[in-house]
């Protein structure tokens, strides 16, 4: 008669599987700022100043910076002279068009991250189940009986 297993396994797995999704969750929605990640930078509106063909150059904009002109190469081309872009300043010698600059949660690292975890985890899950499973006998197969020999 087989002995029935019980069913704290099950609890232990669902617990560590409510974990991961707990952490899943709070490793995605928390906000950057919190984890030390640097605010993006803000767009700002600019006015093209000097256009430049898109096989020669790029164009030169001119945006107010806390009550200073500012002006920058803008990494782009082909805008008319007078028209207003949005643009985000790096800090370099080259501005962005804003449209050109992710937006978003910068979840490739964090997600790298926790999956790299989840890996080790369950290599470390493994070894455990390699090194402690109970070791079972080979199924020792009955001899087959020789037929007698009739008299």
């Amino acid at each position: 008669m087989a002995v029935p297993r019980s069913p704290d396994r099950w609890v232990f797995i669902l617990l560590v599987v409510g974990l991961v999704g707990i952490g899943v969750a709070v490793a995605l929605l928390v906000p950057a700022r919190v984890l030390g990640d640097e605010e993006p930078p803000k767009p700002v509106m600019a006015t093209v100043v000097d256009s430049g063909a898109c096989g020669q150059g790029t164009d030169t904009v001119e945006w107010d910076a806390g009550g200073e002109k500012k002006q920058a190469k803008l990494d782009g081309c082909g805008h008319s002279k007078g028209e207003t872009v949005e643009i985000v300043n790096t800090g370099g010698e080259m501005v962005s068009s804003a449209a050109s600059v992710p937006v978003g949660l910068p979840v490739g690292r964090r997600l790298t991250a926790l999956l790299l975890c989840m890996a080790a985890l369950a290599g470390g899950f493994y070894a455990f189940l390699f090194r402690y499973a109970p070791l079972r006998a080979p199924a020792v197969l009955p001899a087959p009986r020789r037929p007698e020999p009739a008299a």
